[in-house]
């Protein structure tokens, strides 16, 4: 069983009929559960197998955001995410099913948008003897992201507790509770309203839950440190014993060159010919050169600082213009993403100016996603930290090199090429922090 909000309206999802209400912040809010069958294959006896998809649908969720438009967060974010974690854990009590999932069952919860749903596990259902044998597993997407409420809201606000919640008292208020620097709040400590306190629900979700997951070996690391842990390092380490680092994983069903509906030719790793093909058929929906001797070099990724795009902003003119070290400047860029505005005319402007050798292409689908794959021959990654990512790994399924920053998931999924060692395996590791690593 998954349980996600209802954002929208999605294929062959169906009212379930189950409706709940919980209350928050002084009312009752109810909230129905829509469902989706996915099936998945059969099992040894022949019975169909598959997956649960459940949506919880509330007001609060459908707006044109997930999270926040134009920049800035929902103000009313503590609450949406505060409902959903109430509804998520009563999914699987109410929810009717050919086999009741019942109590004994592990809730795996995502990044801060779930960071309340440890704490009213322990607070609410346990302590009335309920779920006793469920556990929480939290699993940690992106460590720069923490979910900070400010306590009160604004200065002339009365300040909120986990009754607020729904919750008996203010029990473990201290796992989520945080406290800005001086130098951090918005008064500089002038004012002596501004206390500085906070609660950040992904602090809450790794020091509540049973146990802590990231998405990469590497990560659980990084995070751990003072450079990668957004100043959350200490709650990371002191969690160490009970945290844990997996690697994400793709579909390889979906990404397979050899019958992927959306590339204009198949290939193999037996048959790699017709790759060159589809870089012809790139290179002419994009509106590129048709040199298909020309490195083609692309970026796919949202467009933030994190990702590096103004490192590429940096090196376009040396990379297209060439020196006198070796650098030729023949060379084909397809940059593909959204984001922050000025990322945005970044790319914009790249097109603008090398015509015909660069394409920036300002959102995302993801039937280009595939023909870029498909067509280029270098993915580049300057991530400043990954935490896994997932372009790097579909590059290696059709046979385009990922050059990426050896950080994170990308450290841990792209081997590192030794022109020096016999076979690529001899040498596992990828390049150290500040150099790229270059898969094969």
């Amino acid at each position: 069983m998954t349980v996600v909000p209802m954002y929208g309206y999605y294929d062959g999802v169906v009212a379930s009929g189950v409706k709940r209400a919980f209350g928050m912040f002084g009312c009752s809010h109810p909230v129905e559960y829509f469902h989706k069958w996915e099936p998945c294959g059969v099992d040894a006896f022949g019975n169909e197998t598959g997956v649960d998809r459940i949506f919880v649908e509330q007001q609060c969720f459908r707006r044109p955001g997930m999270y926040g438009e134009w920049g800035r967060d929902y103000g009313d974010n503590l609450f949406r995410f505060g409902l959903f974690a109430w509804a998520s854990i009563e999914a699987p009590l109410c929810m009717p099913a050919v086999c009741p999932f019942g109590e004994d069952v592990v809730y795996i919860a995502n990044d801060w948008q779930t960071g309340l749903v440890p704490l009213i596990l322990t607070s609410h259902y346990r302590r009335w003897r309920c779920l006793g044998n469920a556990r929480c597993i939290f699993v940690v997407h992106n460590m720069g992201y923490h979910g900070v409420y400010p306590n009160p809201p604004t200065w002339t606000s009365p300040r909120f507790s986990f009754q607020d919640m729904g919750l008996r008292d203010d029990a473990y208020y201290d796992r989520y509770v945080w406290t800005f620097p001086i130098e951090e709040r918005p008064s500089k400590g002038r004012d002596p309203r501004d206390t500085g306190e906070a609660i950040k629900l992904l602090r809450g979700g790794i020091e509540m839950a049973d146990r802590v997951v990231t998405v990469a070996p590497t990560y659980k690391d990084e995070i751990q440190s003072l450079e990668g842990g957004f100043g959350m390092h200490e709650a990371a380490r002191a969690r160490s014993y009970h945290l844990d680092g997996i690697l994400n994983g793709i579909d390889v069903e979906e990404w397979d060159p050899t019958r992927d509906p959306h590339i204009s030719h198949h290939f193999s790793v037996d048959d790699p010919s017709n790759k060159t093909n589809c870089k012809r058929t790139l290179q002419y929906l994009l509106g590129l050169e048709q040199k298909p001797d020309t490195p083609l070099v692309a970026f796919i990724g949202r467009l933030a600082y994190q990702k590096g795009v103004d490192l590429i902003e940096q090196v376009l003119g040396w990379l297209m213009g060439g020196d006198h070290l070796g650098v030729t400047g023949d060379v084909q860029l397809v940059m593909m993403g959204s984001g922050e505005g000025r990322y945005c005319e970044f790319l914009k402007n790249a097109e603008a100016s090398y015509r015909g050798r660069v394409v920036g292409y300002v959102g995302f689908t993801p039937e280009m996603e595939h023909k870029i794959i498909a067509g280029a021959d270098i993915l580049i990654m300057p991530s400043r930290y990954e935490p896994c990512g997932l372009p790097q790994m579909y590059a290696q399924r059709y046979g385009t090199v990922p050059v990426v920053h050896a950080t994170g998931g990308l450290k841990d999924s792209v081997v590192q090429y030794n022109p020096f060692a016999d076979s690529p395996a001899e040498e596992p590791a990828a390049a150290q922090e500040g150099t790229p690593a270059a898969g094969q």
